[in-house]
């Protein structure tokens, strides 16, 4: 059986939102600091999000090498509820399709859900959950405790030290 309740913040969250050294762990491993570069499979969309979003986080130490992966699965679902919004305005939340013609030539339709909902839907859901994992949410900005300008870069090292 899996872990249960809300997965745990990343450290640098926790760092940033003033949790106690005590209730860090000291010991998680950490990734090298090597260049964060997005994966090539992005789409020109996907990588306009990216663009816009990773250079703050990578600052921040939110957003590291290990982490390209689930921010890249993140800026597509954005992209992929982008099209499924544009779709359901476009098309409604329910469409009429044709079932049978009948054998004097009328036509039967039904109502059915929009496909394009349940992708927006679902699209929705992963992006509240990944974005929440890099601190994207209201909420979990509203947490955010960050050092002052002129202490900035210095924020893990004076929490922990």
């Amino acid at each position: 059986m899996g872990a249960r309740g809300k997965p745990p913040a990343p450290t640098a969250l926790k760092i940033l939102h003033g949790t106690k050294p005590s209730r860090i762990n000291q010991n998680e491993p950490v990734p090298d600091t090597a260049t964060v570069v997005p994966p090539r499979e992005l789409d020109h969309r996907a990588q306009e999000i990216w663009d816009r979003l990773a250079p703050d986080l990578i600052r921040k130490g939110v957003l590291t090498a290990w982490d390209v992966d689930s921010f890249a699965t993140f800026c597509t679902m954005v992209v992929v509820n982008q099209d499924a919004t544009r779709d359901v305005e476009q098309n409604g939340t329910s469409i009429t399709t044709l079932v049978r013609e009948t054998h004097d030539g009328t036509c039967i339709y039904d109502l059915r859900k929009n496909p394009a909902w349940q992708v927006a839907r679902e699209s929705a859901t992963l992006i509240v959950t990944l974005g929440g994992r890099f601190g994207l949410n209201p909420s979990d900005r509203s947490q955010l405790s960050l050092p002052p300008v002129e202490e900035s870069g210095k924020g893990a090292e004076r929490l922990l030290g």
